[in-house]
């Protein structure tokens, strides 16, 4: 390891302007990147670009980052040439990465031009980076449309591979956001070409779900239109999604009338087997919380009424179920007086049952003590003064803890 000492000598003897106006650190002075920091100083900055390149120096790159800030124009000119030198590998480094997307801030137009060029050609690898794909998802605020378009050219040529990449699919989001002053590049007709039968299966996904999501809320009718289509063709497969649930969500609060009421009527079609689905159960929770009185009406009709092939129905299931009990508990909590009195009442009418369930008792404790729903950790006077031989004292194993999702 180069000493201090040495490391002082080595920048003083490559002073990019030992000119008068500018001050700079003797050899017997160690490197002292707070003095560094000083206006009238100056180093040379190609050997800290090094060091941010071969030795991963945070401290470096936090060092010229600032510099850019308070520097004169003329250093920070010199420090954007000696990054744009090393630009590529710069991109792809934990810390360096951050530095030149301070270039797209500092430089001048010719240096974005030149930060650009070394983009080009690497649109596909830098997308696929860690590091590289925030300086992509950068440089599309901030370089010229025609270099935008040359970027957009080069991630499509792998649509499906990049689309659920799991840093890929954020420059992808990046991209539905831009707008373009001039004709856009015809982006979702590609997209559509190579996903055609594959949309329900990118919802699925982690990334491809926020993909999915973005293009909901970024691209014109025309071009979302195939990826709905398909997503409300499989909306079973993926309202049971872990990641695909969010995009019927975001269906049923954003979309257009029409496929809302797709959606909503097929929820409600098999409303009890949703509720007791751990990601299905959200998208109920979620009409509930939007669809106001009309769903809450069609959503109780549904799960009040009696099943032959079922002892009880299906809201008593729903109660005691490990993901379906926050769903009565929200109605109980949150609906009008008159919605909270139906539900009460065929509670009430289970309570033995629902109060020998860990998940029922919950709810239970709702329908008897409205006021405990505060603490739901506290059980109710009720069941502390109960003598151990009263009736039913072998139905009160509740479990009180959780409480709302």
């Amino acid at each position: 390891m180069m000493s201090l000492r040495r490391l002082s000598s080595v920048l003083t003897r490559q002073a990019s302007h030992p000119s008068s106006s500018n001050a700079h650190l003797t050899p017997a002075e160690p490197m002292n990147y707070r003095r560094l920091l000083d206006r009238n100083m100056s180093c040379n900055w190609k050997y800290i670009v090094d060091k941010i390149v071969c030795n991963n120096d945070q401290q470096a790159s936090i060092f010229l980052q600032q510099k850019l800030k308070v520097g004169t124009p003329e250093q920070k000119h010199e420090i954007i040439e000696a990054i744009i030198a090393q630009a590529y590998q710069l991109m792809i480094n934990r810390f360096g990465n951050f530095l030149v997307q301070r270039c797209f801030e500092h430089g001048t137009h010719e240096q974005v031009i030149a930060i650009a060029n070394s983009i080009r050609g690497n649109t596909l690898a830098l997308s696929m980076d860690a590091f590289g794909c925030h300086v992509v998802q950068k440089a599309f605020d901030c370089v010229p449309e025609d270099y935008k378009a040359i970027m957009v050219h080069e991630l499509l040529r792998r649509i499906p591979e990049t689309v659920i990449h799991r840093y890929a699919c954020h420059v992808w989001q990046k991209l539905f956001e831009l707008r373009w002053s001039d004709t856009p590049p015809q982006i979702m007709k590609y997209v559509n070409e190579a996903l055609r039968g594959m949309w329900h299966e990118v919802a699925l996904g982690e990334t491809g779900s926020l993909v999915v999501q973005n293009i909901f809320e970024n691209c014109l009718e025309e071009d979302k239109r195939p990826c709905i289509n398909e997503v409300l063709a499989s909306i079973d497969v993926v309202a049971h999604g872990q990641f695909g649930n969010w995009c019927i969500q975001h269906i049923c609060e954003h979309g257009s009338k029409s496929d809302r009421t797709r959606a909503i009527d097929h929820i409600l079609r098999f409303a009890s087997d949703y509720s007791t689905d751990q990601y299905a159960s959200k998208v109920i929770e979620k009409c509930l919380k939007i669809g106001g009185s009309e769903f809450l009406e069609r959503y109780l009709e549904r799960v009040c009424e009696g099943r032959p092939d079922r002892p009880r129905m299906p809201l008593i299931d729903i109660a005691a179920d490990q993901f379906g009990n926050y769903l009565v508990q929200w109605i109980l909590s949150n609906a009008s007086p008159q919605h909270r009195e139906v539900v009460a009442c065929h509670v009430r009418k289970h309570m033995v049952s629902l109060r020998g369930s860990k998940y029922g008792s919950r709810v239970a404790m709702l329908c008897c003590n409205p006021a405990s729903a505060i603490r739901p950790g506290a059980p109710s006077s009720m069941q502390l003064n109960r003598p151990f031989n009263a009736p039913g004292f072998a139905n009160t194993r509740q479990n009180y803890g959780g409480g709302f999702r």
